[in-house]
């Protein structure tokens, strides 16, 4: 386990008020986050840990990093699952979590068995009012752990193993999350198979729901929410020993769930004849093989009605080894029979791609473009299906990481397909303005200049490299920014410990529409098996990596992570061989920095309608106008991808603003507060904001988030 390491100028830069004395950090006043959290460190009860708010560049301009306590030694383990829940908790899921066994005799065998409990139980919750002092919660504590372990499913029913591990999984309208099949078995001396289990955490009684079995299994299938608050499941391999995907699309109704008859609630569509589908598409002109819907695929909504894009990018392909090159894209429909409830499915071929697929990648809405609707692709593994690639490990003729970034513009309408561009060296020009401190213009075309005593030294010895990355996470921020996070130059080995910030300036034939900013970094190697999510708080927890498979002992359940490769153990304490990360972190955005006052949402109505006008009230306004709102769906990612998360812009009907003087000001301080009552328009669209618990934020003149409030979006 790599070792957190406090990098200089924090700690002592809160020595007292006056600005950081060295101004190789930074050269700005000293943030009001900054400021609270040094009446922290003067307060010995609570008190922060030892690794509180750790960077290298000025945090304003390139965030900074919170180290969360390790947890209880029974309560550590990865983050391959995670949901942010309604109660502003993550669910964190890990089933078997991708390990080999150690027999009682001290043999070293193939995988676990996802039968046994005990090797399945691998659940937490994650709480942020534990490291956070605004929700006043009397257990804060910087240096207790907020991970605590919960009840896992049940791992064997009827003879059939019920492991969670790289299953699907997004929420429904109620705020429950459903997963949908796991490991039915997954060592890697044999066919992969999925499970046909799907399960439902109920977020209010903190308890599992088995929903019996699915018409065929779904080991990496990819869940989409449709418009009535159905959830449709994609690909996955079969149940079989067979390495085959699945083409059966199955469709969970939660409003026709009836326990006298489980199946009810279900539908399966078999997709496998139906023209236009990329089961019956010849995968490219070199070969007769046919295209497939991909492990994991990167499915994301048009702004047409009830239709999605298949990216043709994803998780893996049915042999490790074999590159599967298409370059295909298509458009899948839902057509709902209002009579009776049922749905049949259209297919239509996309625009082709500009390069063929990838795996591994991540991709996101680009909640910039008009109408939130363009696609992103990033990075990712091309030319072959095989993770272990990389320096020390295979080394695969053909087989590359790209840096690039693909973008979808979508059209207007159905009736164009909209088309594809690519910046194929997009994350290898980074940050040049910052390094060599040269002016900058903002979202709307300002020209700030960074201070002129302002320089950033790279100081640490485990920087980390940027430029080609798979294993990433795109996390949408509640500016529009997107936060690329975790993943390295190969899937696991050389981790990129930088975080990469995308910061729209409005013209897509520039740079992909994007300035890209380098983060301060982490100090863990998050490869395979990372997870990153933003937080109600409008902070971004990150957890998790998986550089090599871990080895469960038989004999009493510890873990040993001293692995390097499958079956090799080596030294503790090697660079790099470290099977699972157990020390998760929290990333400031550097737009919770900076002299501007917090805003904060005093009321919020806990559901609104479709199209219905709604109000809420908000504190510490800067400047009397110019605020903003935006809702965004609660993320639920894994493996590379979060398919919950959406951003939408609130129009805002009326605000009405009075001065007031807030609680720690005196006479003598300028009156510049402000309290708004705000009147708005819930959105319409149910498709691209399908029913469900959504986060509100509302953001000031300084483009500085409020913590959210959840409501839940919800048909009259």
């Amino acid at each position: 386990m790599a070792v957190a390491i406090a990098l200089s100028g924090f700690r002592e830069a809160l020595a007292d008020d006056t600005p950081p004395s060295d101004a190789k950090i930074c050269g700005a006043p000293r943030s009001q986050l900054e400021k609270d959290l040094r009446g922290y460190l003067k307060n010995p009860s609570p008190k922060p840990g030892d690794k509180l708010l750790t960077y290298e560049g000025c945090p304003e301009e390139m965030g900074a990093w919170y180290m969360l306590p390790m947890p209880q030694e029974n309560d550590r383990m990865q983050a391959v699952h995670a949901a942010v829940l309604p109660d502003n908790k993550v669910l964190i899921v890990n089933g078997s979590s991708n390990r080999n066994h150690v027999t009682l005799e001290g043999k070293i065998e193939d995988g676990v068995n996802t039968k046994s409990y005990d090797v399945v139980n691998n659940t937490s919750i994650f709480d942020p009012s534990l490291s956070d002092p605004y929700y006043k919660n009397p257990q804060l504590d910087f240096n207790k752990s907020p991970f605590q372990r919960i009840d896992s499913p049940q791992a064997e029913i009827n003879g059939e193993s019920n492991d969670p591990f790289c299953s699907g999984h997004l929420h429904l309208p109620n705020g429950d999350v459903l997963f949908i099949g796991g490991s039915r078995q997954y060592y890697p001396g044999v066919k992969f198979s999925g499970s046909k289990q799907a399960n439902i955490y109920h977020w209010k009684e903190n308890s599992w729901e088995n929903l019996g079995l699915t018409q065929d299994g779904h080991w990496y299938p990819t869940l989409i929410p449709l418009a009535d608050g159905e959830i449709a499941s994609f690909s996955g391999f079969t149940a079989e020993n067979s390495g085959i995907i699945s083409t059966l699309v199955e469709i969970y109704d939660p409003k026709l769930k009836d326990p006298q008859d489980p199946q009810k609630a279900w539908q399966s569509i078999d997709v496998k004849d139906l023209p236009n589908n990329p089961f019956k598409t010849r995968m490219n002109d070199e070969s007769f093989g046919s295209d497939i819907i991909d492990l994991y695929a990167r499915i994301l909504p048009t702004k047409q009605k009830n239709r999605f894009l298949i990216t043709g990018d994803g998780g893996g392909k049915n042999e490790p080894k074999i590159a599967h090159a298409s370059v295909h894209s298509y458009f899948v429909t839902f057509n709902k029979d209002q009579a009776s409830g049922k749905y049949s499915i259209s297919f239509d071929p996309g625009p082709e791609r500009k390069a063929i697929n990838k795996v591994y990648g991540t991709a996101v809405l680009d909640p910039s473009s008009p109408n939130n609707a363009d696609v992103l692709l990033m990075g990712g593994i091309m030319g072959t299906n095989n993770i272990g690639i990389g320096p020390g490990k295979d080394v695969i003729q053909g087989a590359t990481i790209v840096s690039s970034l693909e973008r979808w513009k979508a059209p207007e309408d159905a009736s164009t397909k909209g088309s594809w561009d690519i910046d194929r060296d997009f994350f290898g020009k980074i940050d040049e303005d910052i390094l060599q401190n040269t002016e900058d213009k903002d979202v709307n075309g300002n020209v700030k200049k960074f201070p002129l005593n302002y320089k950033y030294d790279k100081q640490s010895s485990i920087l980390g490299r940027y430029g080609k990355r798979a294993m990433e996470q795109a996390v949408i921020l509640p500016t529009k920014e997107i936060l690329v996070v975790n993943g390295g130059n190969y899937a696991e080995t050389r981790p990129a410990y930088n975080p990469t910030l995308l910061i729209p300036h409005g013209d897509t034939t520039k740079h992909q529409g994007f300035r890209t900013k380098l983060m301060n970094p982490d100090v863990e190697p998050r490869l395979y098996h990372n997870n990153a999510l933003l937080l109600p708080d409008a902070r971004v927890l990150v957890m998790g990596g998986n550089n090599s498979r871990a080895a469960r002992f038989d004999k009493d359940g510890t873990v040993r992570l001293d692995t390097k490769n499958d079956f090799a153990f080596v030294n503790k304490g090697t660079e790099g061989n470290s099977g699972e990360i157990w020390q998760h972190a929290i990333f400031y955005p550097p737009y919770l920095f900076g002299a501007s006052d917090r805003p904060e949402i005093e009321t919020a109505p806990e559901t609104l309608q479709y199209g219905a006008s709604q109000t809420i009230s908000v504190n510490n306004f800067t400047q009397q106008g110019n605020g903003s709102l935006v809702l965004m769906k609660l993320g639920s990612a894994t493996h590379s991808f979060d398919n919950g998360q959406r951003l939408v812009d609130i129009k805002i009907d009326q605000q009405q603003s009075e001065p007031f003087k807030a609680p720690e000001s005196t006479d003598a301080k300028p009156l510049t507060h402000y309290r708004s009552t705000i009147t708005f328009t819930a959105p319409t669209d149910d498709h691209f904001t399908p029913p469900g618990y959504y986060m509100v934020f509302y953001l000031n003149s300084a483009r500085k988030p409020s913590h959210a409030k959840i409501v839940q979006l919800v048909k009259s």
